[in-house]
């Protein structure tokens, strides 16, 4: 049956191997926020909740009973109404699962890959790294809002400089510049258990192809590889260059989920 678990029961939840943790590390960080939300059988499924309008991420063991996830699905359709549920991320055959199970359309699936830098290639480029909090915030935001668009998560204007802002106060969050000129960024978003978790990778659509995101990305990997740390991050599986980029750099696949869209 699932249930309500507290946090302490969820970040005890024992994964399969290292790799499908990695996979599902997010969960961990979601588990972080204070209004976190976990349900779980206790064997076989776990689901963490957290934020209004978040994705929730769910873990299921390959070969979970078709009773868990009929009762998982129904779950979902109640707390798409009370916590404004904007979708789920998890394992290919799940959310196909849930397409078909839930009674409400979905008009977006977005693949991810998740990957792992053990040691990183490092690589160099025009220009140097620069701290985010001595950039422009407004610059940033409208940096990230292309990063948005690529993500098909549109950024209204008028959220730019609350994104920008929000980024450059993150106390490992870069910028590649040029003469003073930001073309590219990368965030640290969380560090824990001998991993560095990266994202908001994105070069300018007027910078792009000439290895500034693969020097500002390398050089973060490999200033975690310096203090004994892993790198992860997760990547659009349909987007060909940043997979390259990262493959570049390093990083080998971990394992593959799909973000199924609610709202769209």
């Amino acid at each position: 049956m699932i249930c309500m678990i507290t946090r302490e029961d969820a970040l005890a939840f024992p994964f399969s191997n290292d790799a499908e943790e990695i996979t599902f590390r997010k969960m961990r960080q979601l588990l972080g926020a204070p209004d976190a939300l976990c349900l779980s059988d206790g064997a076989d499924l776990l689901f963490v909740r957290a934020g209004q309008g978040f994705p929730a991420w769910i873990y299921t063991r390959k070969g979970v009973s078709g009773e868990t996830l009929s009762e998982l699905a129904a779950s979902l359709c109640v707390l798409k109404e009370a916590h404004n549920l904007a979708g789920v991320i998890g394992r290919a055959s799940l959310v196909r699962y849930l397409e078909l199970a839930l009674p409400f359309p979905s008009a977006r699936r977005l693949p991810l890959t998740a990957y792992l830098c053990e040691k990183p290639n490092r690589f160099s480029a025009e220009g140097e790294r620069v701290p985010a909090k001595d950039l422009d915030p407004a610059v940033c935001g409208t940096l990230l809002a292309q990063l948005g668009e690529q993500a098909r998560e549109p950024i209204p204007e008028s959220a730019r400089l609350a994104a920008g802002t929000d980024f450059c106060i993150g106390p490992e969050a870069y910028a590649w510049c040029i003469n003073g000129t930001i073309v590219a960024l990368t965030k640290v978003t969380m560090r824990s258990d001998g991993l560095s978790y990266i994202n908001s990778v994105v070069t300018d659509a007027d910078h792009r192809g000439r290895g500034y995101a693969k020097a500002l990305v390398s050089s973060v990997c490999a200033d975690a590889h310096e203090r004994g740390e892993r790198t992860m991050l997760y990547a659009d599986t349909s987007y060909a260059p940043s997979n390259a980029l990262y493959r570049a750099i390093g990083f080998n696949e971990a394992g593959r989920l799909i973000g199924f869209d609610f709202t769209m």
